[in-house]
């Protein structure tokens, strides 16, 4: 029944990431014609993954009417105008304080709505269920045919024109590796031991509560104003991209941290989050070091190299993150 109940959660979200739920009016200034271009992409999409498992699905009584409804338009909205916000080569913390307003919109309607849409795009799934016994199997088969029919070339293609870089390496290892959906499972279902079951779905509903506690208690905006402040002085200065925090970006980090208290709702979801990954480090250590060793193996030596100039950089801009956070943690309750 688990694996059942997980495999209907899987269709329901590759259902939703072909509406592209994860992205107030956020449609204000969007061309009508490029939202009914995304709706017809998704359409189009949905009737290739679902036409033949559960003919009877209606992508539009889905996806934009009841509980999805709004979600999904914002949510369609905030990406085409996302796509075009953040289009340059750098992106500086200004973009990032310009977008916090958006962000915050769509956050507070997930807290709003997003249960509710899951909830509705699962019972479609159970319908299909009810109507296909191996509606989940034919569905995946349909995603594997759609992804060797439309993709499975440009990822080889990918692969080799990338190869010696890390990303090269990867897209080779992955095609060599997984042929199919079933070699996917079989992967999964090797490394998935009932301890690591436990453990995810305990994951799992401290997520939920977390994410409750954090709707529930109004979070949403009160981090977006801390953080409109936080980047927009930030922005300017030597600190002229995002992507780097060590050096003057951390020097006005600081100066604004000593005016200005880090919320604690940030405070709460950081500390949650440092438990468990000292959990993940006391229990899994060796395998996740196993599973290392034997990415690493499959590397070129350039790719390699490329791996470790990652892990350093971000290693030391972790550094620098976390000396700015542990000189001004807030006290909470």
């Amino acid at each position: 029944k688990q694996w059942y109940q997980r495999r209907v959660a899987i269709t329901a979200g590759i259902f939703l990431a072909i509406v592209g739920v994860a992205f107030g009016n956020l449609c204000k200034g969007v061309n009508k014609r490029d939202i009914s271009a995304a709706f017809a992409a998704a359409r189009v999409g949905s009737a290739a993954i679902f036409g033949n498992s559960c003919p009877g699905f209606d992508f539009d009584s889905v996806a934009l009417s009841g509980e999805c409804k709004a979600i999904v338009k914002q949510a369609t909205c905030y990406g085409l105008q996302a796509a075009s916000h953040y289009d340059s080569d750098v992106v500086n913390y200004g973009q990032l304080a310009s977008d916090v307003s958006n962000m915050e919109e769509l956050g507070n309607l997930a807290c709003a709505q997003a249960r509710g849409c899951f909830l509705q795009v699962s019972a479609a799934m159970e319908a299909c269920k009810a109507a296909n016994a191996d509606f989940v199997q034919d569905t995946i088969d349909a995603a594997e045919s759609a992804y060797k029919e439309n993709f499975e070339d440009k990822a080889a293609a990918f692969a080799k024109s990338s190869k010696g870089s890390l990303l090269g390496d990867l897209a080779s290892m992955a095609l060599d590796r997984f042929s199919s959906a079933d070699d996917i499972q079989d992967f999964i279902e090797e490394h998935l031991t009932e301890g690591v079951k436990s453990d995810a779905s305990a994951a799992a509903e401290e997520a939920q509560a977390l994410a409750k506690g954090w709707c529930d208690d109004g979070c949403t905006s009160s981090t977006a104003r801390f953080l409109e402040g936080i980047f927009g002085h930030m922005n300017g200065g030597g600190c002229d991209d995002a992507s780097e925090f060590c050096g003057e970006c951390q020097s006005r980090a600081a100066s604004y941290f000593a005016r200005n208290q880090l919320p604690c709702c940030i405070e709460k979801v950081v500390r949650r989050g440092i438990v468990a990954y000292d959990y993940v480090i006391a229990n899994y250590s060796e395998a996740l070091e196993s599973y290392g060793a034997a990415v690493g193996s499959g590397l070129s030596a350039s790719g390699l190299a490329e791996a470790k100039a990652i892990r350093d950089r971000v290693v030391e801009e972790f550094g620098c993150v976390s000396a700015v956070y542990s000189a001004n943690r807030p006290e909470c309750a």
